[in-house]
């Protein structure tokens, strides 16, 4: 028998042999790149590879090359027998490669395909062009399927595509409801921080795709750890023809109120990423303040630029700022046996410069190395000045929010509390800087890596505070028996200093091609020192010390009391383990980082001084749960973690400073621990998007308040809490029929906040206050977008309601929003946009027909030359004068509602003109 098995076994090799000897197996490899007439590239995704065997041309194998262009093929090579490689792409000549090596694995290198120049005029091929493709995580719009006026840009093409919105006073694009938080260009970095640039001045002509993508970092590429945090970016793909295009554009505007608009740009396109932008403006149009000298003015840079292995982009940026506006408010304070009232008025003026800037360099050192370093900076000084009245009473004063004081002498002089007047100049500097470095490793082919990264960041400021004020207690006697009047005249000087130093190194092991699993550790520390100084200035009716000005030896009016010096020290050791899976319909995100935290703080305000030494340990988990299949995606998350109360809340000394806000600390503060759930559910293609989150928290920290209802003062301590919590959920459904687009959204949620509250200083324990606030809200848009422009209806409600536990308050506000949105294209170049919005509420406190407005505006525009490259508007802002800026909100101590006075309509002409240099 064991003869026989031998036979059987020599019959088999032999058998094999020749198989052996005439099959070989070879993976060829290599990467499709397009080619334009000035010889730049750019990967070729989805281009045809085709194996031939000669020489009858049989088809052998094929492949598809990947977003990268890159390819693999692997086939049986036969002896005696050659081969063909042939690469293909629609609207390309196609490019062959001769398979004359032995070897395994073949490298072809970079092939390059260049579009054929021959065109057959006597076909005509047409199809329906898809508006949308989903290929992945990447959502892809194609520009010609959403059409535009004649010379519109790019926000006129957001309007028109489902899941995008733009919101022009906010300046932000939205995508299904997530952020936009980048724009680029061809894939390359382009417009950061100025998205409203981009939106408001490219033409939609330019542009042949917009691709959606929550993008990584450079460090998650490199590593391929993807955060559960979503990085939503636009990419905008321009057509060929942009390539090396120029755009210049300049404009000015004047109108009444002194409305002026000045405003110029220039930008560089090149399809390999060498890209540049330079625009200034000098603008005060969307100041809705009636202060006459508001004025922005700004000149930046962006550029980027793409080399081999390199690429660096940056931007720089200065502006002057000069801002005033008006203001009043009105409040409740929540207290145990009846509420208290507030009232204030406000006249403040602002200027300001900022210079800021921020670059990212990358380095792809070889196939397996890259090196990343990135950096911000950003220099302010500011000066201020603010004139301010409140008054205090114990019954509700039932004045107007919007002029307070009016009848001020007509409230029952028995229900005033206090009346306090004070002006106040601010002088501040502030800078900072931030500076991260990365290096990533690949250690093998199937993908383990190790990384490490430094960060150091440091800020550092500088106020001076010159405060004149004189409040009257009308429950406070003084020697003579009449009311009791504190007056201050001050000067306070307070420098601060920040550093902090953060380095991570961190390990990755490939699991599957699906699954990897990092451990890392980190170190950071973190370094403050707060410095102030109070001094007495003297008699505040001497008129021979203005405000602003130091006389002559004011150090001697030194107040030792209200002195502080801060030093502290925070450093941590970080250990974090994370899982991911990121497989074609499943996905799983899973870490938990354990922090040992050492901090110390030393400070003394006056005479007392703290001084200790913390240690403890914090904990932050997560697990994210993604579903994503055809067109569906459904992701549930949790997140956890621990935080520890603040230093300064634990042992700071009592800060009186401020007469009617007293601090103090409190040592039995323990550490708090927050849970959040968010859940959601979005169809792309259907237009459909559910979201709900729930969050609490555990031990939070709230500051208890015992009010002095004498003064109407109040003494505020931190104290650990339970009971806050929040439930939120938003829906929404955005489609487009034909030239119909049909987009609604509702959102609600509700919130309970808890704190502490009493009356007086006689340490019975505080009673606990219990906000409850619910807010909902509903946007329904129908719009019409044909090729001439846009009309579009809309209306949105607003509910907010909070109810309080201590006296059963409870107020609500409904706000009622009809709008009309268009712009129609002309004969003879005329362009008509108009806007008109009613507005009108009802609720707590709100009465009669004052507090309604109607906002409409109008813009008609003419271009003309021969390349229709000037334009001449005029523009008329609120033309019934009815703009009003009113807001409330509540908390767990109180209720407060918010008005500005608002610039009452203005009239514009404007004249622009563009120059687009085109291939």
């Amino acid at each position: 028998m064991k003869i026989l098995n031998l036979f059987i076994v020599s019959i088999v090799l032999l058998l094999l042999m020749p198989v052996k000897i005439l099959a070989q197996k070879q993976v060829v490899k290599g990467r499709v790149v397009l080619c334009n007439a000035l010889q730049q590239t750019e990967a070729l995704p989805y281009a045809n590879i085709a194996l031939i065997q000669l020489p009858d041309s049989t088809f052998v194998t094929g492949a598809v090359s990947d977003e990268q262009g890159k390819f693999t093929c692997s086939f049986s090579r036969k002896k005696n027998h050659s081969y063909l490689f042939k690469v293909s792409y629609t609207g390309c000549s196609p490019v062959f490669k001769t398979i004359t090596s032995q070897s395994d694995t073949v490298r072809l290198g970079t092939i390059k395909l260049k579009e054929n120049a021959l065109h057959l005029k006597e076909i005509v091929v047409v199809a329906p062009l898809k508006a949308m493709e989903q290929k992945g995580d990447t959502t892809i719009y194609n520009v010609d399927a959403y059409p535009t006026p004649e010379g519109s840009y790019l926000q006129e093409l957001v309007k028109r595509i489902p899941g995008l919105t733009y919101d022009p006073k906010e300046k932000t694009i939205t995508y299904n409801g997530h952020t936009i938080k980048e724009i680029t260009v061809n894939g390359k970095d382009f417009f950061k921080g100025n998205q409203q640039v981009v939106l408001e001045n490219l033409p939609v002509k330019f542009v042949s795709q917009l691709k959606v993508y929550d993008k990584p970092t450079k460090q998650e590429e490199a590593t391929g750890m993807k955060s559960a945090e979503k990085n939503y970016v636009l990419d905008l793909q321009t057509k060929k023809e942009v390539n090396n295009a120029i755009l210049l554009s300049a404009e000015g505007g004047y109108g009444t109120h002194k409305r002026r608009d000045i405003n110029g740009k220039i930008m560089r396109f090149n399809e390999a990423g060498d890209n540049f932008m330079i625009n200034g403006q000098s603008t005060n149009r969307h100041y809705t303040t009636p202060y006459d000298k508001n004025i922005s003015n700004t000149i930046g840079a962006n550029i980027t630029k793409v080399k081999d292995q390199f690429e660096i982009s940056g931007n720089v940026s200065f502006s002057n700022d000069r801002v005033g506006n008006e203001s009043s408010s009105y409040s409740e304070q929540y207290m145990t046996t009846g509420n208290q009232y507030a009232i204030s008025e406000s006249n403040r003026l602002s200027k300001g410069n900022r210079f800021n800037g921020n670059v990212d360099f990358k380095w792809d050192i070889d196939s397996l190395t890259m090196f990343n370093i990135s950096g911000w900076f950003n220099s302010n000084r500011n000066n201020s000045d603010d004139h301010n009245r409140e008054a205090t009473f114990d019954t509700n004063p039932e004045v107007s929010t919007q002029n307070p004081f009016d009848r001020f002498e007509e409230i029952d002089p028995a229900t005033y509390i206090n009346d306090s007047k004070r002006q106040s100049k601010e002088q501040s500097q502030y800078s900072n800087y931030n500076i991260n470095t990365s290096i990533t490793r690949r250690l093998n082919k199937k993908g383990n890596n190790i990384s490490f990264s430094f960060s150091t960041a440091q800020n550092q400021n500088k106020s001076k505070t010159y405060t004149l004020s004189s409040t009257r207690y009308f429950r406070l006697s003084d020697i003579a028996g009449k009311d009791s009047v504190l007056s201050l005249n001050q000067y306070q000087y307070a420098p601060g200093k920040e550093q902090n130093y953060t380095l991570n190194l961190a390990y990755t092991q490939v699991l599957t091609k699906e699954s990897r699993l990092q451990i890392s550790y980190g170190f950071n520390a973190n370094k403050e020192h707060l410095n102030s100084n109070t001094y007495n200035l003297g008699a505040p009716d001497d008129k021979n010390i203005p405000i602003g000005i130091l006389p002559e030896g004011y150090e001697a009016g030194n107040i030792d009391s209200l002195a502080n010096r801060s030093n502290s020290l925070t450093s941590g050791h970080n250990l974090a383990l994370q899982f991911t899976y990121n497989g074609e319909v499943w996905g799983i995100r899973s870490s938990l980082t354990t922090t040992f935290q050492k901090r110390s703080i030393n400070e003394y305000t006056g005479r007392h001084q703290a001084d200790t030494t913390i240690n403890s340990i914090e904990w932050q988990p997560n697990l994210t749960l993604t579903y994503h299949k055809g067109d569906n995606y459904a992701m549930i998350s949790y997140n956890g973690g621990t935080s520890q109360p603040m230093l300064r809340d634990l042992i700071a000394p009592t800060d009186y400073s401020s007469p009617l806000n007293i601090t103090r600390s409190n040592p039995n503060l323990r550490a708090s621990y927050s849970n959040y759930i968010y859940a959601m559910f979005n169809n792309f293609r259907k237009g459909i998007m559910v979201g709900m989150s729930w969050n609490q928290q555990i031990n939070s920290v709230t500051r208890a308040t015992i009010y002095n209802t004498e003064t109407g003062g109040r003494e505020t301590f931190p104290v650990n809490i339970n009971g806050n919590w929040g439930l939120s959920g938003n829906a929404s459904y955005d489609k487009r029929f034909n030239f119909f687009r049909i987009y609604l959204t509702g959102a609600g949620n509700f919130n309970q906040n808890v704190s502490l509250i009493n009356e007086g200083y006689d340490n019975q324990m505080p009673q606990q206050s219990k906000t409850h606030t619910t807010g909902l809200n509903s946007d329904l848009r129908l719009s019409y977008l044909p090729s001439w422009g846009n009309i579009e209806l809309n209306g949105k409600w607003t509910f907010y309601q909070s109810k309080n536990s201590l006296q059963n308050r409870n107020t609500y506000t409904r706000i009622y929003t009809l709008g009309l949105d268009s712009s129609i294209n002309l004969p003879w170049d005329f362009i008509f946009k108009t806007d008109a919005n009613y507005r009108f509420r009802n609720g707590t406190g709100i009465s009669g027909d004052d507090e309604n407005e109607i906002l409409w505006n109008i813009k008609l525009s003419w271009k003309f030359l021969k390349e229709k490259q000037a334009e001449l508007s005029v523009y008329w802002a609120d033309i019934l004068s009815q703009r009003k800026n009113l807001s409330r909100s509540a908390t767990s101590t109180g209720f407060y509602e918010y008005y500005e006075r608002q610039l009452k309509g203005y009239f514009m002409v404007s004249l622009k003109y563009e120059l687009n240099n085109m291939n």
